[in-house]
């Protein structure tokens, strides 16, 4: 302590024995008061040391529990890497039946390929069989057509020579019933034996010329029905030829037929490696059973559904991965924040330990203080009834005690100071180092698995990219299975749709040129009758049927298109007047009549390829005159003329009387 600020009043001037006393009671409770306010610190300061233990209990309890999350989800990884890499060996397993597969499959492409490159040189062969025939039966109808011609030309010889023959047996029979006719005249004159051998030779003549003419009828007889059988041939001739080049049109479209059946044998190539590729998951059956695809999407359903569940499973374990990252985050956060706060209680702990200490050390000094001073004034009360000229040795006695008042206590401050830096100095040797050594290794070890943890997010997002490239090309391949599966389809599909008539329509007229094709093929010989197989009449008849339901649908399309065309017409003609004013009337020569809804016995009549403009508004109007003017000729506005117009008729009819 200095000179200047003693704990003792007796510096200044001597005091009584009531002021000493009233002094004493005064420091007595300045003691109780100073000892009130240090219990109350003491205990603030043991309230607010419970609260910064209860929080650092808590903060290692959450700590505590976040390690035993992060250990948890170690294990899980650690299962879920099992479980990927049995799904890698059932992937490679997978792999290696494939590949069996395909070369199985490959070998079987090959067979087949060669099977049609087999067939094709059959068809090929035939082809050119069919090709011969044509030719052979080309020329024999260009030479049957040679013996036709030249059989009409004998025939139109012979019809001249039995026309000129019927010509003179006309002529012979007028003779024959002229001589008849001279013979009953003469029949009674006598006769000469020249005569009379005139008569039998030319009775000879015209019974040879009546058998020569019938021999000419029978043989024109003969030539008109070889004549028709020919006729009849030409027209079978015809009709072959017409059917030549319908099988060759249907042999050409039997060649795009082909092509589409190989495509769908690859196809069908291409759907058995994909099925052999599912059986392979059917390990339990023998290798000659196929497994249906309604097994196979029963599966499909199974993995999907093992997929999602691993797909959801995958995303909470992502969910919890971000959450572990966002918590360790917090919790290093936190962690500093603890750290601060425990040096901080550490530092507040020393710091209210040295209050403490140097409150007790105060404590003491006043006690001490209090007790010398009751000391002095027990001293001090006996010289009461002295004199006053002793008051100087009094005060000269008073300012001694005074004296060793003071030195004593500036000694118990010295060594209470001198204490307190040996206690600071004792408590931050130890605890510190051994507190900073601990929590360096939380914190070595918290980070060293965290890192652990990031490569291993990382490969499980690696494997888990890779799983699900996988079971895109899954989904791929058995989406190609479901469309090409024709019981889903029909399932899907309605009963009566255009697809599936179109369908049926195309199927059965197939399978009627297939009959025609094969009737005509077995039918190389045709009877001498005008007849045809059944299979092309029912062909006729099916396309004719096609053809009529066809029309009838375009009537019916045209019809409901005239209606709708009509309606909208109309609707345009009605929105027309009511917005504009005039109802529209088209005319032909690309005229249109406007008639104005406020004077419907007027009109104006616009020539769109004259650019002219007939009216008979000009008594109605008074202005007509300036308006078309103004409107037309000198801005072109031709819709503005339209509007005044109408402005002016609608005007007069307000101003008219009801």
């Amino acid at each position: 302590m200095s000179d200047t600020t003693g704990s003792s009043p007796f510096l200044e001037r001597p005091m009584s024995p009531e002021s000493t006393q009233r002094h004493a009671v005064s420091l007595k409770y300045r003691m109780n008061a100073m000892q009130n306010e240090f219990e109350i610190e003491k205990l603030s300061l043991q309230r607010e040391l419970l609260t910064l233990d209860k929080k650092y209990r808590s903060n290692l309890d959450e700590l505590e529990k976040a390690l035993s999350d992060t250990k948890y989800l170690y294990e899980t990884n650690t299962g879920l890497e099992s479980k990927v890499r049995a799904l890698e060996e059932q992937l490679s397993e997978l792999k290696t039946t494939q590949d069996t597969q395909n070369f199985r499959l490959r070998q079987r492409l090959a067979e087949k390929e060669r099977d049609v490159e087999q067939l094709q040189s059959e068809s090929r062969s035939k082809v050119s069989e069919f090709e011969n025939k044509y030719q052979n039966s080309k020329i024999e109808s260009e030479s049957s057509k040679s013996l036709l011609r030249r059989y009409e030309e004998e025939i139109e010889s012979q019809n001249q020579q039995i026309k000129e023959l019927q010509s003179a047996a006309a002529r012979r029979d007028d003779e024959i019933a002229s001589l008849k006719a001279s013979r009953v005249v003469m029949a009674h004159h006598n006769y000469s034996t020249e005569e009379l051998t005139e008569l039998t030779t030319l009775n000879n003549l015209l019974e040879e010329q009546v058998k020569f003419s019938k021999t000419l009828e029978k043989a024109n007889l003969e030539q008109a029905n070889e004549l028709k059988k020919l006729r009849v041939s030409q027209d079978s001739y015809q009709f072959l030829l017409s059917e030549n080049e319908r099988l060759k049109a249907k042999q050409e479209q039997q060649g795009s037929l082909e092509r589409q059946m190989q495509d769908l044998e690859l196809e069908n190539i291409n759907l058995q490696s994909q099925l052999s590729f599912w059986n392979s998951f059917n390990a339990t059956k023998d290798e000659n059973s196929k497994t249906r695809p309604e097994e196979v999407v029963k599966e499909w359903t199974i993995l999907k559904h093992e997929n999602l569940g691993l797909v959801n499973t995958n995303s909470k374990l992502q969910l919890d991965i971000n959450n572990v990252k966002v918590l360790n985050d917090e919790l290093a956060l936190e962690r500093n924040q603890l750290l601060e706060i425990n040096k901080n209680y550490e530092t507040s702990i020393l710091n209210l330990k040295k209050l403490n200490y140097e409150i007790e050390q105060q404590k003491l000094l006043s006690f001490e203080e209090c007790r010398i001073l009751r000391k002095q004034l027990d001293d001090i009360l006996p010289l009461e009834n002295h004199h006053e000229d002793h008051n100087k040795y009094d005060s000269g006695s008073l300012g001694d005690l005074v004296e060793n008042y003071k030195n004593k206590t500036e000694d118990l401050t010295n060594e209470l100071k001198r204490l307190n830096e040996e206690l600071m100095n004792r408590g931050d040797a130890m605890p510190s180092s051994k507190k900073r050594k601990t929590s360096d290794d939380i914190a070595l070890n918290y980070s060293q698995r965290l890192n652990e943890f990031q490569l291993e997010n990382v490969d499980l997002n690696r494997k888990l990219a890779a799983s699900l490239e996988t079971i895109s090309m899954l989904e791929a391949k058995i989406a190609k299975l479901q469309q090409l599966d024709q019981k889903k389809l029909r399932i899907m599909q309605l009963r009566d749709n255009p697809f599936s008539k179109d369908q049926l329509v195309k199927r059965k007229q197939l399978d009627l040129l297939l009959k025609e094709n094969q009737d005509l093929l077995a039918k190389r010989s045709f009877s001498p009758e005008n007849s045809v197989p059944r299979s092309l009449y029912d062909r006729l008849e099916f396309d004719i049927k096609q053809l009529e339901s066809e029309i009838f649908k375009l009537n019916k399309k045209t019809a409901r298109l005239r209606e709708v065309f009509n309606r909208k017409s109309l609707e345009f003609i009605e929105v027309v007047n009511s917005l504009l004013g005039f109802k529209m009337e088209f005319q032909s020569d690309g005229k249109v009549k406007m008639i104005s809804c406020y004077k419907p016995e007027k009109y104006l009549v616009a020539d769109l390829h004259h650019n002219s403009l007939k009216s008979n508004l000009q008594s109605e109007i008074d202005s007509w005159d300036a308006l078309l003017e103004e409107f037309v000729m000198k801005r072109g506005q031709m819709p503005g003329f339209l509007a005044s117009v109408t402005l002016q008729l609608w005007e007069k009819q307000q101003k008219r009387p009801n």
